[in-house]
């Protein structure tokens, strides 16, 4: 037998039990490293997560509420007791309430908006107009005297020249009194659930949840009289004030939802400002 070298031997010997023991301790230790890694890597992801989800709310509710504030009034009456813009201030942790209100449009952008052709009696539901063209049933409508008082009710019924709405007149119109067809919106928070969520009320329906994780929300108004600098107020008095709003800060707080790491529970308040385009003069 041919005699071979003890280096070769050496050479061709496999791994010893301290030397593989070793190896795997080197690879559960790498992939431990690893696995905490992407572990890390998803829980930071996770967090970005809850941030963009917090500022999408933030923005969609204060959009929401700008577009809607700068359409108020448009295509209703900018006299008499009919306001635009109703609100609550609220106190503590009772946050503020905004009512917006204008009018519908046709397609072709016109208002609709119609006028009596005979007189409405009181306890009447039948509106005697010129046209009811573009009224429909459920449409949330405002009869105006032309002394400046109405009311609110909703259309049940409404072809050729006869509009008939829910309630019963309450006190004779006259020919020439409007009838305005109106888009009304409510924004409120609901502070009962957890988390808070901002609610949306359309044409007195049912509140629906608009956006969650929104605590708070504010409301303040610029007035077109001592200016300048202009009073802000917190909310106008009386409706002869409410018409003087020229402008309207709204400020909103939204708070993260479902984060659970408390570097992850944060909040941001962001205020904007809308300038109700139909209310002056």
């Amino acid at each position: 037998m041919p005699y071979k070298p003890s280096s070769q031997r050496s050479t061709e010997r496999g791994f010893g039990l301290v030397e593989m023991l070793v190896s795997a301790a080197l690879a559960s230790i790498s992939l431990f490293a690893v696995s905490q890694f992407f572990i890390m890597q998803a829980k930071q992801q996770k967090g970005q997560g809850y941030r963009v989800e917090m500022q999408q709310a933030l923005r969609s509710s204060l959009d929401a509420i700008t577009r809607d504030l700068r359409l108020a009034g448009a295509c209703l009456p900018s006299t008499g007791d009919f306001v635009a813009i109703d609100a609550t201030n609220g106190a503590g942790t009772n946050p503020d309430s905004i009512t917006v209100r204008a009018g519908i449009v046709r397609n072709d952008l016109s208002c609709i908006v119609t006028s009596l052709s005979a007189l409405t009696q009181q306890g009447q539901t039948t509106l005697t107009v010129t046209s009811a063209a573009g009224f429909d049933v459920g449409m949330l409508v405002y009869v105006r005297h032309p002394g400046g008082f109405g009311q609110f009710s909703f259309v049940t019924s409404a072809a050729g020249t006869n509009v008939v709405i829910a309630d019963a007149a309450t006190q004779d119109y006259p020919v020439g009194s409007g009838l305005f067809a109106v888009d009304e919106r409510v924004y409120r928070i609901d502070t009962t659930v957890t988390p808070p969520q901002l609610l949306l009320t359309v044409n007195r329906a049912a509140p629906e949840a608009f956006a969650a994780g929104i605590p708070d929300l504010q409301f303040r108004y610029v007035l077109q009289q001592n200016c300048p600098p202009c009073d802000v107020v917190d909310l106008p008095p009386d409706d002869p004030t409410w018409r003087l709003v020229n402008e309207v800060l709204v400020t909103a707080r939204a708070s993260t939802v479902g984060a659970t790491r408390s570097e992850d529970q944060v909040s941001l308040t962001e205020t904007s400002r809308s300038k109700p385009r139909n209310l002056l003069p």
